[in-house]
């Protein structure tokens, strides 16, 4: 949260606005020392408010502008829970009400607006509601505001719709999330505004929550020229060629990694990239407001090339392109400016904002709704829900805060104002607060050498080599104990070791000889973590929510693990590192029951790994709190299991998906080698062996005794002491 923030914690929002409506402003107040009108911000200025009562009463949501084109006045199309107030803007600092519409049928949060030839089309998630269409020509005539009026038309093609989609190019209008074509796109020719016509649809992805349309000006020319759709379906970005309304044609649906629910997006004004938020994953993930950056220069092939994540937690709502900015209405964090000129190297960067819910930016579902950014004036109308609509403005001079401290490890050449971050350097030459990466063990050859560290902090260390053992050959072949995770070694610069394990036995052998043995910290086939489910107690759960956390102390093969899907189906595991990006993707055809998930994921050491599902379904169990679990779980000395995403007390008191780890050493540390020797004795009686020496055992790589190898390193052991190593191939 903004540190200007905290001056309004716990307030009352409704003080700080009755405050305002008693001393009504008749002048722009300028953003000065992040505040203006009692309001946080940076680079926007406050023009002025009108509160919920002045409009028409009811809860605020969506919100268009129209321009006269006769005299040029302004005017902002509000929707309410109850209808729509059509307020002239001639003057911003004094916006007056000149017309109110009643919904159609109930009230209803959801109200939505677009205009097009001098008409407004209005559609509601309302029972019955279909689309009212105005004539806003007639606005300007009003004498005595507000004046009650009708709809001029009503389209009936639809009962219920949760948003209006227009290309005003071609003159069509889209009906999203209707009880038509699956929620999909319904599209009208309205040409003629009076008169929608439908001709055509697109039910193919189904669900169609919100959508742009353009007529397609971008850089994948096998589709320039045509009309193209780029939807948001809740769990994908999906692009929909509908030139021809009859037959509309699908191009891609692409989902990412985190999904809630995808809810809205703006393509930049050269059409290669799409801006989408997702409406759900604050809450659902507890992350700060995340804007999503697709490179959409292949309609095809959609890829995600980066994410803005906010200093706010807020969930992040409906948002707008124009020329270079991109204005998010992102809830209790109010209206919220980024700068895309960047973008090309997959970052944006906010420039500003104007808070209109001060006293928290909570992922709730409180504050601005939208905004409109596309009046020639500059004035931008930003609903807030509860209380009414604001009237703002970008500052005319930018203020770029940052650093100005050119001593600082921070410092920042574009700022303009000091913002008090400045950072002093740390003994690593980075920020104070950042991860000391020089500070480590230096020592060359110890286990945990640092390369990166140029200051030694005391960590080094090594393991002990074993001590020298010596045996007697007599009549029985000799056997040797060392720790059980030795390397057991044929010379002492061998590559590869002969066995890994607890003991070592020679066959009969005929002159002396010896082994070289080194210990270690291998740990193989290492396994944790809860053991199996309790069926009593916890459920078949969504699976893409929460997930497992984990630490891994040394580099290891992360095998397999456990888990219990209510049905069968394919299903797509993810592990993620600690700065959340995806190291690992695996995925396997699920049948109901246990399954082993099969990973052989390579992970170094290090903290905060996580382990989740790509997907929803299938299900997975999920053991509530009142299955015994109890973190942390050790999967050997190799990791971990420290708890779940979840926040708070419940972190500790749900077990998520994943039972029976694997996992083994894939870099072990090892001590310096030590020679164990064998004399061999010879026992009167007892014959000089002759001829051909036999096979005594064949073990693999970790010493494990070997019958019918395929496809494997083996090493052959014979009577007279000697070792070969061989590769077996596949059996037939």
């Amino acid at each position: 949260m903004p540190e200007t923030l905290n001056r309004f914690a716990g307030a009352s929002l409704a003080l700080v606005l009755t405050t305002l409506t008693a001393t009504t402003a008749t002048a722009q107040i300028p953003c000065v020392d992040g505040m203006a009108a009692g309001y946080p911000c940076q680079n926007i200025d406050f023009m002025s408010y009108l509160a919920s009562d002045e409009v028409g009463g009811g809860d605020m949501n969506d919100i268009w502008g129209w321009v006269d084109p006769v005299d040029g006045t302004e005017y902002a199309i509000l929707g309410r829970s109850n209808g729509t107030s059509f307020i002239d803007m001639s003057d911003p600092t004094n916006p007056v009400m000149v017309a109110n519409l009643p919904t159609n049928t109930v009230a209803s949060l959801w109200r939505d607006i677009k205009v097009h030839d001098n008409h407004a089309f209005i559609v509601s998630e309302a029972s019955g509601h279909g689309m009212q269409v105005v004539d806003l020509t007639q606005l300007g005539s009003i004498d005595n505001p507000p004046q009650q009026i009708e709809a001029d038309a009503l389209y009936t093609g639809w009962g219920n719709a949760h948003n209006i989609v227009i290309n005003e190019s071609t003159a069509r209008a889209y009906g999203v999330g209707t009880g038509t074509f699956a929620g999909g796109l319904h599209i009208l020719d309205i040409s003629d505004p009076i008169n929608p016509t439908l001709i055509g649809d697109f039910g193919g992805d189904g669900y169609t929550h919100d959508a742009q349309v353009v007529t397609y000006t971008g850089p994948d020319e096998a589709y320039q020229g045509k009309e193209i759709a780029f939807c948001c379906n809740e769990n994908t970005v999906t692009i929909v060629d509908v030139t021809d309304a009859t037959d509309a044609n699908l191009l891609s649906a692409t989902g990412y990694p985190g999904s809630s629910y995808t809810h809205q997006g703006w393509l930049t004004e050269d059409q290669t990239y799409f801006l989408s938020n997702d409406e759900l994953d604050e809450q659902t993930f507890g992350v700060n407001t995340t804007t999503f950056i697709w490179d959409v220069s292949d309609l095809t092939a959609p890829v995600l090339v980066g994410t803005f994540v906010s200093q706010s937690p807020a969930i992040d709502h409906n948002m707008y392109v124009r020329d270079t900015l991109v204005y998010q209405s992102n809830y209790r964090a109010g209206l919220r400016v980024l700068d895309v000129a960047q973008i090309d190297e997959g970052q944006v960067e906010e420039v500003a904002y104007f808070d209109v819910y001060p006293s928290s930016d909570a992922p709730q579902f409180n504050g601005s709704w939208s905004n409109y950014p596309y009046f020639p004036s500059g004035v931008i109308p930003v609903t807030h829900i509860e209380e009414g609509i604001f009237f703002l403005k970008l500052s005319d001079v930018f203020v770029n805060y940052g650093c100005t401290d050119a001593e600082a490890c921070n410092y920042d050449a574009d700022a303009t104002e000091d913002d008090g971050s400045c950072l002093p350097f740390n003994v690593c030459g980075e920020c104070e607060g950042s991860e000391l990466f020089c500070v480590g063990c230096t020592d060359e050859a110890s286990c945990n050498y640092a390369e990166e560290a140029t200051i030694d902090d005391g960590s080094c260390y090594e393991i002990d080599a074993p001590a020298p053992q010596s045996a007697v050959q007599t009549v029985d072949p000799v056997s040797f104990t060392a720790e059980s995770n030795a390397f057991w070694y044929a010379t002492e610069d061998a590559v590869d070791a002969l066995v890994v394990g607890e003991t070592f036995t020679f066959p009969l052998l005929e002159s002396d000889t010896s082994v070289w043995v080194a210990n270690s910290n291998a740990e193989y086939g290492a396994t944790g973590g809860k053991a199996a489910p309790d069926f009593d107690a916890g459920q078949f759960h969504p699976n893409n929510a929460y997930w497992m956390v984990f630490d891994v102390h040394q580099d290891v093969v992360f095998e397999s693990v456990e888990v219990h899907s209510e049905e069968g189906g394919a299903h797509t595991l993810e592990i993620t590192d600690a700065l959340g990006t995806v190291v690992a993707t695996v995925s396997q055809q699920l049948t109901a029951g246990l399954n082993v998930f099969t990973l052989n994921v390579e992970l170094t050491a290090g903290e905060g790994y996580q382990i989740r599902s790509g997907s929803e379904q299938p299900f997975l169990w999920r053991d509530s709190n009142e299955a015994d679990v109890n973190f942390p779980y050790n999967v050997g000395s190799l990791a971990t299991l420290t708890g779940t995403t979840i926040e708070g007390d419940n972190e500790f008191a749900y077990y998520y998906f994943y039972y029976n780890w694997t996992m083994s050493s894939l870099n072990p540390c090892e001590s310096d080698r030590t020679e164990f020797t064998v004399t061999v004795e010879e026992v009167e009686g007892v014959g000089e062996v002759s001829g051909t020496p036999a096979l005594v055992r064949m073990v693999d790589v970790a010493g494990r005794e070997v019958v019918a190898p395929s496809n494997q390193l083996v090493f052959l052991l014979y009577s007279d002491g000697s070792v070969e190593k061989r590769f077996v191939g596949e059996r037939q």
